[in-house]
């Protein structure tokens, strides 16, 4: 399913799940995520958590401090996205009004397959902000494309100072098959940052004319209209971009990386607050092998995926395995729950406000 089907969906979801005011969202979009990703952790703990591995951990204020960086970078990763949506609308949007499409758009990702992605599902959001709909459509894929391109780039630079073979250890069946994954994904990406620089910057028409090829084939012809639809996106969001200087990129293209770095940075700050560490850039590097697999996750968020790769790539950088578990714990606390308990706090107040003004005058 793609992206504008994806986005479709959620659309709907929300206007199905939350059109009452007094039952705004389904507590099984928040249980379920946190039931699949608590049960893995669980499932661990029993079989490998050992408390006199936990005992050996001092908790001083290095401990702490470490800790509260951790969350500095959570919150770095936050902040990177409210400065795109800011600079996209061209100021448009208050930074009051881009936290909360922020937020809300966290919050989106974590009760959704990951490959939804937190910056199509802003859209929606951003309607609701009065943001016209050739902006918002621009918005798609400008964050798309800077997304992907953050990854083309930021991937084979790490490369230059950390060995492949390193980087890709694993000699076991699945760390074959993440391999081969993580390769073909990569071409993808790289095509699909060709497709877009080429379709926003060069021959918009030219793309849509290709699409809609390539949809008529006979087993692609049941998403023709879809792809059309792509490509008039495509050409509208060419037209919105048309001619903005460096002025308007260059916090955009800082916003990406700040974002992207402090979630990663995440897990590196969380290893430095129990013990030392001395591949900081390796781990940095593993993250990326570990978002290939965790954005095809069948399961809201990733959730269960996530704690499972997380052990897989990153677990023999933790001198102490019987503390492995509760370590996947706080990162999954300081990364993933915490959207979910603020989603939980301010999506019926938005939603009463976005959609039930609008039902009142419908009735």
């Amino acid at each position: 399913m793609n992206k504008y089907k994806m986005f479709s969906y959620f659309c709907t979801l929300i206007k199905v799940q939350m059109s009452k005011e007094s039952q705004t969202f389904s507590i099984w979009k928040i249980l379920l995520p946190t039931f699949i990703g608590l049960g893995v952790i669980v499932y661990m703990m029993t079989r490998e958590f050992n408390l006199s591995d936990l005992q050996q951990i001092s908790f001083t204020g290095h401990t702490a401090l470490w800790i509260f960086i951790a969350f500095c970078f959570m919150l770095g990763r936050d902040i990177g996205f409210m400065i795109r949506y800011r600079f996209l609308t061209e100021k448009q949007l208050s930074w009051k009004q881009c936290i909360k499409v922020t937020l809300l758009a966290e919050f989106g990702t974590a009760i959704t397959p990951s490959s939804v992605g937190g910056s199509t599902m802003a859209v929606l959001f951003l309607a609701k902000e009065n943001i016209p709909v050739g902006r918002s459509t621009a918005m798609v894929f400008v964050t798309l494309l800077l997304d992907e391109l953050f990854f083309v780039v930021t991937f084979p630079i790490l490369l230059i100072f950390i060995p492949f073979h390193t980087l890709f250890s694993d000699n076991t069946a699945l760390g074959s098959g993440v391999l081969i994954l993580f390769i073909a994904a990569y071409i993808v990406k790289m095509l699909l940052c060709t497709f877009l620089i080429f379709g926003l910057f060069i021959k918009p028409q030219a793309v849509r004319w290709l699409l809609i090829k390539i949809f008529r084939l006979p087993f692609l012809r049941r998403w023709h209209k879809s792809a059309a639809k792509a490509g008039d996106d495509i050409i509208t969001s060419a037209k919105e971009i048309k001619g903005k200087s460096f002025r308007y990129w260059f916090p955009l293209i800082t916003a990406t990386i700040l974002s992207w770095s402090s979630r990663y940075l995440v897990v590196n700050s969380i290893f430095m607050a129990f013990f030392q560490v001395h591949d900081n850039l390796l781990i940095f590097a593993r993250q990326f092998v570990m978002w290939v697999v965790m954005v095809i996750s069948p399961t809201p968020g990733g959730s269960g995926i996530s704690e499972f790769i997380f052990k897989q790539y990153l677990s023999e950088f933790i001198p102490l395995a019987g503390v492995v578990p509760l370590i996947i714990l706080l990162w999954r606390l300081l990364t993933y729950y915490n959207y979910l308990f603020v989603g939980a706090l301010i999506v019926p107040k938005w939603v009463k406000d976005s959609f039930g003004s609008k039902r009142k005058e419908e009735e």
